[in-house]
Order: C-alpha cells, then sequence, then structure tokens
C-alpha cells in the first residue's frame, strides 16, 4: 500500500512540471551610442532633429553611432511613425496610420527608412537617412523617430524557448514644422464605444481619434461607467497622458465587477489640458453573446478553468487509486483461493 502512495505522488508531480514550466528572463547592458549631427535649419536647442523644413526641402539627416561593446556588432536602423499609445504615451512603429485621420506620416518622405550598420569593437560609422519633402505642404508639425537596435544571431528553437532576451536599442525622435507661428489646437472626437477584454478584466475601450497635425501632453484622463440605474460600476483615472498627432488613443474603462454582465451602460469621458478640455458621453448595449465573449478571456475565466482543471485531474488520481486498490485486492483474494 505504501508503494501505491509513493507511485501516485510520483505521477501527481510528473504532471505538475508538464502543465507548469519555469522560465527565465535576461536583460542586456549598453552596447552602442547614437549621437545626431544638427543641421543648419535646426529649429530649437533640442537634443533630437527638430527641423524647419518646406515644400523643396532634400536634406540627409546624419547619425554617428559607436560600438561601445567589447564585440563585432551589427545594427538595424529603421524610421518610424509616432501614434498614441493606450498606456498614455507617443510612440512608434513603422505602420503608417496618421494618413487615417487627415495627416501625413513621416516614412512617408524618407527615401531609405530601413539600414543596416555592422560595426567591430570601438568603431564609429554613420548612418544617414534621406529627407525628401516632394512638394508637400502642411500645417503644424510632423513627429517620426530612428530606432536603432541590435540585431542578435540566430537563435536555436531550445535557446528562444528557455530565454527571453530583449535586443539593446536606442530611439531618436525627429520633429518637422514649416512654420514657427503657434501651432493649431487640436480636434478630439469619439470614435466608438465597445466592450472588450484588457489585462485579464471586462472592460470598455473608447477610441478618441485627433484629426490636427499637434501633438500634445499633460493631460488629465477621466472616466466613469454607469449601469441603466446610474450607479457607478466602474472607470478609469490617470494624469500626463500624451496625444500624437493625426492618430487615435484607445482609452480603456474597467468594469468593478470581475464577471461583465449583460445591459446598458453609459461612459463619460474627460479629457482636460492646457490645450483644452473635452467631455464626451456614449452608451453602449452589451448583449448576452458579447458579454460571455468577453467573460471567457478574462482572468477569472482562467482562473475557474484552472480551477477545474486541478478538480479534474483530482477526480483521475483518485480514481486511478481506486482502479490499482481494487485490482490488487481482486488479484490477492485470487491468489488466496488459489493456495486453498
Amino acid at each position: 500500500m505504501r508503494r501505491l502512495l509513493q507511485n501516485a505522488v510520483w505521477i501527481f508531480l510528473f504532471i505538475s512540471f508538464v502543465y507548469f514550466p519555469v522560465t527565465r528572463g535576461y536583460a542586456e547592458t549598453t552596447r552602442f551610442t547614437v549621437i545626431p549631427e544638427l543641421p543648419q535649419n535646426q529649429a530649437s536647442e533640442a537634443t533630437y532633429f527638430d527641423l524647419l523644413v518646406n515644400k523643396e526641402t532634400v536634406q540627409e539627416l546624419i547619425i554617428a553611432v559607436h560600438n561601445t561593446s567589447s564585440e563585432e556588432i551589427t545594427i538595424t536602423a529603421d524610421a518610424l511613425n509616432s501614434y498614441s499609445a493606450s498606456t498614455g504615451i507617443i510612440s512608434y512603429q513603422r505602420k503608417k496610420t496618421a494618413e487615417d485621420y487627415g495627416g501625413k506620416s513621416f516614412t512617408s518622405f524618407v527615401s531609405n527608412p530601413i539600414q543596416e550598420v555592422r560595426l567591430k569593437s570601438g568603431e564609429e560609422r554613420k548612418v544617414i537617412f534621406t529627407l525628401d519633402l516632394k512638394e508637400t505642404v502642411f500645417d503644424g508639425e510632423i513627429l517620426g523617430a530612428f530606432l536603432f537596435e541590435e540585431v542578435k544571431p540566430q537563435e536555436t528553437a531550445h535557446e528562444a524557448d528557455a530565454s527571453l532576451e530583449s535586443n539593446y536599442q536606442l530611439q531618436l525622435g525627429v520633429r518637422m514644422r514649416q512654420s514657427l507661428q503657434e501651432l493649431p489646437k487640436p480636434d478630439l472626437k469619439l470614435v466608438e464605444t465597445k466592450a472588450v477584454e484588457k489585462n485579464g478584466k471586462p472592460t470598455l475601450k473608447s477610441s478618441i481619434s485627433n484629426i490636427r497635425p499637434v501633438a500634445f501632453g499633460n493631460i488629465s484622463v477621466n472616466t466613469t461607467i454607469r449601469d441603466k440605474n446610474q450607479a457607478i460600476v466602474g472607470g478609469f483615472k490617470s494624469e500626463n497622458f500624451q496625444f500624437a498627432q493625426n492618430s487615435v488613443l484607445d482609452l480603456y474603462s474597467e468594469f468593478e465587477q470581475e464577471e461583465l454582465k449583460p445591459g446598458t451602460y453609459t461612459i463619460r469621458i474627460e479629457l482636460s489640458s492646457q490645450r483644452g478640455t473635452w467631455v464626451f458621453d456614449d452608451k453602449v448595449v452589451i448583449d448576452r453573446q458579447a458579454a460571455k465573449a468577453v467573460n471567457r478571456t478574462t482572468i477569472n475565466a482562467a482562473a475557474i478553468a484552472q480551477r477545474n482543471f486541478l478538480f479534474y485531474l483530482l477526480i483521475a488520481i483518485i480514481i486511478l487509486l481506486i482502479a490499482i486498490i481494487l485490482f490488487l485486492l481482486v488479484k490477492r483474494r485470487k491468489n488466496s483461493d488459489e493456495s486453498e
């Protein structure tokens, strides 16, 4: 009987290691530096490219890249476009989205947006991006960035599974204007609100667009969700949000309850900054099917699924133990009968 229990314990431990693996993460230290060569049409004392351009501008943007590591490295240099991240910062990506909101994407004016440079230890080389306005006239400003990232050697599949490795990277901003006069005022509009899962919780996602070529920050955000009885059932509050020019900002307002219930909800969104104040009201009707789809992907649903898995696993182990015990009892009785 003791041996039987030991075998059952080993079976449980084996299943535990299979379904709950251990992962590790690693980080890199400084590997290289980037320094821009600021041109004559630099419009301010900023350490990034703050350029005063016109429709005829064609120029080279030069960045010195220095390998500070003790080995040879390869670095990719990418031109990127600005967008409004849901985390509240202006971020950058290859994808062009400004055109969807009445603007121009930075990479539309960069003729060689993706480059690669290989540097020996201690070596410095210049990366050159060509800027061509192509007779384009625009109001306000266009933001972009250059991303420099070290290219790692190809990993084996086993190495990729065993570690989570972040490549060392640096980002250099770019701002283009065709006038030094005051920028236009932002023009914000509520696009839509819908129920979604975010970070394992039920939320209302409200998409707000800025259709003007002006970026701004220091935005206070306050949202309130109410049910059909006007009771507050969720919301979101934060400070120092940023909004990119000609972009959309997704705000996620969490429900207080872990499980989203079908019904009619209203949400009030308040945005306030030195550039203006905006208040939006919206109504969202969530049917049973939509609520079920959201609840299926939340942390609460995952926790229930894990508890159910462990419960059924325990039942299976108990049934297995009972079956083994019954088998041993029957075998023992059979041997006893044969001996008589």
